[in-house]
């Protein structure tokens, strides 16, 4: 049944100004609801108006009633499912009515760069690229079971990764369920996204921890004072011996989150979920890790300042996060070159502090609930996804254990 629509003057009560209020009526399934126009008239306005030749004296009102309808018309024709609140979504301009994909996607990316994630706005805009480049004109409606799975076959196709395949794609579900909740599309047995039609692709658990060998070859590393390697060995040191704090946590960390002999903060990943998903991580300052705020620390110590200098308080949010960016590629650059001079072979990055200090918890005989609450993770779950690349060096410790002796 498709919704039905008028005009029609409310008589029930004069205005004080002698008129009364024209207002669309639509009705569907029904159901009818009212919504304002603005337009006030008089009962003769009213009818000489909606006359087939009104008199010159009625012709500004006639032509108000014809905007109107053609409003009206517009955007019940561009709504392919049919809701009051789009409807009235659409007729007071709180939204757009067009359904186009890239529009949502532009909106959506918008309010990212607005709430100062610039990083994640940089992701969804490379997504919407890739869609792009596959299909340039594309309805919210076209994202169906048969287009993901074209696309996953074009990635596919163009040598894209599994991973990168399931970055793209979980970036489209967001702008998906971003349609549902601004009623341009509603969630139905239509929904693409479960497993009976295309089941997004897991990325890789590709291990990256690192064996206490391992992580005292890097420390002990002997580097020039204050030099670039010294500055990436001992921030990667303070991420590990702090839980794994993240790099971007390290750089906003500020004096006021130092409480004593415990750093406190809420990780900014989560700064912007409900208060009953932040939690607050607190890691003990032990001997090296003041040692290394007091070496490169800013002298002074205002509550309000932040601890390194590695943004500035005057900084806007896309040129905090290129300097965190920056902040992290060096430590990169420089870690690689302590690997391979210490004789660490792997590809070690400022993210492999975090994994590590959660195997070396594991292997400590540390509960995974209390990992979970080290690391601030919301999930057990998550943090599982974390140890799994310790599981499998643990199984094989087992099996030489179980081996049988051979006489």
């Amino acid at each position: 049944m498709k919704p039905s629509s008028y005009i029609t003057l409310v008589t029930v009560r004069k205005k004080r100004n002698g008129k009364y209020p024209v207002k669309v009526r639509v009705v569907y399934q029904r159901l009818y609801h009212d919504y304002r126009t603005g337009i006030d008239m008089s009962e003769e306005d009213f009818a000489q108006a909606n006359c087939a030749k009104p008199r010159k004296e009625f012709r500004v009102a006639a032509t108000q009633l014809n905007d109107l309808k053609s409003k009206i018309n517009k955007i019940l024709g561009g709504l392919k499912i049919f809701t009051f609140q789009k409807f009235e979504d659409a007729f007071y301009g709180q939204t757009h009515v067009t359904p186009d994909l890239y529009i949502i996607f532009t909106e959506y990316i918008t309010s990212l760069h607005k709430e100062g994630r610039i990083k994640t706005a940089v992701s969804y805009q490379t997504a919407a690229n890739s869609i792009k480049a596959f299909n340039p004109k594309l309805s919210i409606f076209d994202v169906n079971e048969t287009f993901l799975k074209k696309f996953h076959a074009h990635l596919l196709s163009n040598g894209k990764s599994l991973t990168t395949i399931g970055i793209y794609v979980r970036s489209l579900r967001v702008i998906y369920n971003y349609a549902i909740s601004l009623g341009i599309i509603k969630k139905d047995e239509e929904y693409p996204f479960v497993r009976n039609k295309y089941v997004i692709p897991a990325s890789k658990n590709i291990k990256k921890s690192l064996n206490p060998d391992e992580v005292r070859k890097i420390i002990q590393f002997p580097c020039t004072d204050r030099s670039y390697s010294d500055r990436a060995k001992d921030f990667w040191m303070f991420s590990y011996l702090c839980n794994g704090i993240n790099f971007k946590d390290i750089a906003l960390l500020r004096w006021k989150n130092i409480d004593g002999d415990m750093i406190r903060f809420v990780r900014e990943k989560t700064k912007r979920t409900s208060q009953a998903s932040q939690r607050v991580i607190s890691c003990y300052i032990t001997e090296d890790v003041r040692s290394i705020i007091n070496k490169w620390g800013s002298t002074e110590k205002n509550p309000k300042d932040f601890i390194f200098s590695i943004v500035d308080e005057n900084d806007d949010d896309q040129e905090r996060q290129k300097k965190i960016d920056q902040f992290v590629q060096n430590t990169n650059k420089n870690l690689k070159r302590i690997c391979k001079a210490a004789g660490v072979d792997k590809p070690v990055t400022t993210y492999y502090s975090r994994h590590t200090a959660a195997t070396t918890l594991k292997r400590a005989g540390v509960g995974i609930l209390q990992i979970q609450e080290a690391l601030g993770h919301s999930s057990s779950l998550v943090t599982q996804k974390y140890l799994d690349s310790f599981e499998d060096e643990s199984k094989k410790e087992l099996a030489i254990l179980l081996q049988i002796k051979k006489s």
